[in-house]
């Protein structure tokens, strides 16, 4: 028996709580597997970080400071 049919084997007995849960891990452990895929690939987190740092810089740049507001008369 192949190691898939073991698995549709169990999952068959399992309540379906316990089947939906497996099928999220296993939804997380493709998720994961594609990501090691192409970790070297992707940018890291930090440079991603840096450029919306940047982004967020720029913008606030071109907005200026934020207008006076009364609050009273809202």
């Amino acid at each position: 028996m192949s190691a898939q049919e073991i698995l549709i084997e169990e999952i068959k007995h399992q309540p379906e709580t316990v089947a939906r849960e497996v099928l999220h891990y296993l939804k997380f452990l493709e998720r994961q597997h594609a990501h090691e895929n192409w970790g070297d690939v992707l940018p890291s987190r930090e440079v991603e970080q840096e450029k919306l740092d940047i982004l967020v810089a720029d913008t606030w740049e071109k907005l200026g400071p934020a207008p006076e507001v009364d609050y009273d008369k809202l």
